[in-house]
């Protein structure tokens, strides 16, 4: 139980010996002046319907009535506010717990049903873009987020391998791939044809591997062929980025299967039997208004292909029966019309309409020297996720990522991502990390070793450094339930701003051993929570900088 449950219980005690009421959802929450007190409560306020009586005189006689071995002080103040203060053993004792629990502090054991979060699924026709950097960031940390706050996550990547723009990549390969012997391909429309360099470098992979023999099959076995050694060729480059970029997955899904398997055209009769669809035009239509659409969708288009609803109805049905209560796809913001769609087949189809949620990721622009960086050298149109790594490195970009929220668009500053100063956030973050490492490297002991201390009253900014670590906790599960990964960062910038102003006005390795017993134990703390945030975030916490 967290510390700010343990008094929300403890003032509920005392509305319980006072006025024989018993309160739901008190509110206890670090007020933003420190002078309010290490933590506040509104309860006399917002219950004031329960206790019909002044919520000052209501504050007033709770604060007299706490029993709590927690609490060193408790007063009224205000209209009817009851500001906390931690007793200094109290607050000692939660340092010693963290220690205890070192890196586990704040997360939870697995518990509820699992929740398959989908993100990336870029289309396996090119690299990554700087654009999936930030989808590809923010999902991989939200699983992390997720999964320390106790959800049972499955990370899922969707692979766009079926549907035209897989035979337009089979074109733009098969036209490189004929240049390189002095031949023509003909393509369906040469305008349409993917362009950049690493069509040539795929071209050239294949003829390495086929020399020319596929001038001899028959132009749509040939391009089948194609398309399939493209996509393997573009999912390696992918996986590649990710691993390089430290995003995971549990697993990937091939939309190509679903043809295969037969599992759309299972859909649409399923969505035919129960008479959700019409024939119009010589199309197939879902009647997606009955069930919350804006209009009804085309399924099944007058020449016998599948609009993008079929395969994705599909799929989800997929997520569905293979258990899963809870389904999160992140996804651009230019896709704001899709949940509404694809929840309406769903319902249709007998699925929960609170099955699928999805997180809108915005767009993210690079700036340098106040100038947006548009084109990549080597992709043509855009610029690479890998060109994004190797000029800022993997740290940097993860965290720049994920600093705002995935809500907003995003100016990436180049220039201040590879800056080694305070003005840069994460070297800010880790500087602190590594200046705790360099404190016990002197002090001689492990900082793992900590795990008791002599109470004392401590000092002011070792009291507001202690209070900031004992929040991580509501801050880990707050960014869960919220499914953002923005607080984290910020958490961390306002940690390590706390440790730097400790570590400025207090010497840590003084002559007294039991005050240097504590305030290395406020170090070892600290350096726990900041590896353990960084390691939410994708970023690595290290011993010398």
């Amino acid at each position: 139980m967290r510390l700010e449950q343990r008094l929300a219980a403890a003032i509920r005690d005392a509305a319980r010996r006072v006025y024989d009421v018993e309160l739901d959802g008190v509110h206890v929450e670090r007020p933003g002046d420190p002078g309010h007190g290490d933590y506040a409560s509104n309860v006399a306020l917002a219950g004031a319907r329960i206790f019909r009586r002044n919520p000052r005189e209501v504050a007033a006689e709770l604060c007299s009535a706490l029993r709590s071995e927690l609490v060193e002080r408790a007063e009224a103040a205000g209209p009817g506010f009851i500001n906390l203060r931690l007793s200094a053993r109290a607050l000692w004792a939660e340092i010693e717990e963290l220690l205890r629990q070192g890196r586990s502090y704040g997360r939870r054991e697995p518990y509820g049903e699992p929740v398959i979060l989908e993100y990336v699924s870029a289309n396996p026709t090119g690299p990554l873009t700087v654009a999936h950097g930030r989808h590809a960031a923010y999902g991989d940390s939200l699983a992390r987020i997720l999964s320390a706050s106790g959800r049972r996550v499955f990370r899922e990547y969707y692979v766009n391998d079926g549907g035209n723009q897989i035979r337009l990549l089979g074109e733009s390969v098969a036209a490189r791939y004929a240049a390189l012997y002095g031949r023509e391909w003909e393509v369906s429309d040469p305008g349409s044809l993917y362009q950049g360099d690493y069509i040539t470098d795929i071209a050239r992979d294949l003829a390495a591997e086929r020399a020319d023999d596929l001038f001899e099959a028959p132009t749509e076995e040939a391009i089948k062929e194609i398309s399939a050694f493209a996509v393997r060729w573009c999912m390696r480059e992918i996986e590649r980025s990710l691993a390089r970029a430290r995003v995971g997955f549990d697993g990937y899904f091939s939309e190509r299967s679903l043809y295969e398997s037969g599992k759309i055209e299972e859909v649409l009769q399923r969505l035919r039997l129960s008479r959700h669809t019409y024939e119009k035009e010589g199309a197939l239509w879902l009647s997606s208004s009955d069930f919350g659409d804006d209009r009804d969708r085309v399924l099944v288009k007058s020449d016998g292909s599948y609009t993008y609803m079929a395969p994705d109805l599909a799929y989800h049905l997929d997520k569905f029966e293979r258990g899963y209560r809870r389904a999160v796809d992140v996804l651009g913001a230019d896709h704001a019309g899709y949940p509404p769609r694809i929840r309406a087949g769903l319902v249709a189809l007998g699925v929960p309409e609170d099955f699928l949620d999805v997180e809108f990721v915005r767009l993210v622009k690079l700036v340098r020297e106040g100038e947006q960086v548009k084109v990549s050298k080597r992709a043509g149109n855009f610029v690479t996720l890998d060109e994004l790594l190797d000029e800022v490195g993997v740290d940097a970009a993860r965290y720049f990522y994920v600093r705002s929220s995935h809500r907003t668009e995003m100016n990436f500053d180049l220039d201040l991502a590879v800056r080694q100063s305070d003005e840069n956030p994460v070297y800010y973050v880790q500087y602190a990390h590594a200046r705790i490492s360099s404190i016990f490297r002197r002090a001689g002991v492990e900082a793992g070793s900590l795990d008791s201390v002599e109470p004392a009253e401590p000092a002011p900014e070792e009291r507001l450094l202690a209070l900031e670590l004992l929040d991580f906790p509501r801050v880990l599960e707050n960014a869960a339930q919220r499914r953002e990964v923005h607080p984290i960062p910020k958490y961390l910038e306002g940690l390590a701003t706390l440790f730097h102003r400790f570590y400025t006005v207090h010497r840590v390795l003084v002559d007294d051993e039991a005050e240097r017993a504590r305030r290395l134990a406020l170090c070892a703390a600290t350096k726990n929570v900041l590896s353990s945030g960084l390691e939410l975030l994708g970023v690595e916490a290290p011993e010398r900088m």
